[in-house]
């Protein structure tokens, strides 16, 4: 998945430290976490590929035990590429998540492409699937239980919280 817009919901907090040093912070969602930690748990894959580079992203990627994390790159194909290479999936046995034009090549490739509501119109237009919730907001959670559901993996989720 995108980062920026997805992940989180885009916004970039900018300020400075004690000793002068400039901070970013970003805002992610709890429930897209334990939602990624289920996927995780049920055996799914799970990365980022974002445009940006932010340690605070990269910890929380390796909090949720995502295995795949690249930073720091607007062009995606080559890191999704990589991705196919390392983990010997086809690109229709992935879904991708993006929110804006940087993310639709890898929409186009993927086999499941899905974007948040906030989405640039262009990218809503080849998604498969648009969530009603937006990035940041629990976009990745409605993506994932929609994956969990279709893989069987939803009931028992629910049968361990005694649901």
């Amino acid at each position: 998945m995108d980062v920026d817009g997805v992940l989180t919901d885009g916004k970039l907090y900018h300020c400075f430290d004690g000793r002068d040093r400039f901070i970013e912070l970003k805002g992610v969602d709890t429930q897209d976490g334990i939602a990624l930690a289920w996927a995780v748990k049920a055996g799914i894959e799970t990365g980022i590929i974002s445009g940006r580079r932010s340690r605070g992203i990269g910890a929380r990627a390796k909090i949720l035990s995502m295995k795949h994390i690249v930073q720091g790159t607007v062009e995606k194909i080559p890191a999704f590429e990589r991705i196919l290479k390392k983990t010997g999936l086809t690109a229709d046995q992935t879904a991708f998540i993006g929110d804006d034009l940087t993310d639709a090549p890898v929409m186009l490739r993927a086999g499941w492409a899905v974007a948040p509501a906030n989405a640039r119109p262009e990218v809503k237009r080849i998604a498969d699937t648009v969530t009603k919730a937006r990035g940041g907001s629990g976009a990745v959670r409605e993506a994932l239980e929609s994956l969990l559901r279709a893989q069987s993996h939803w009931n028992p989720i629910l049968k361990r919280y005694g649901l």
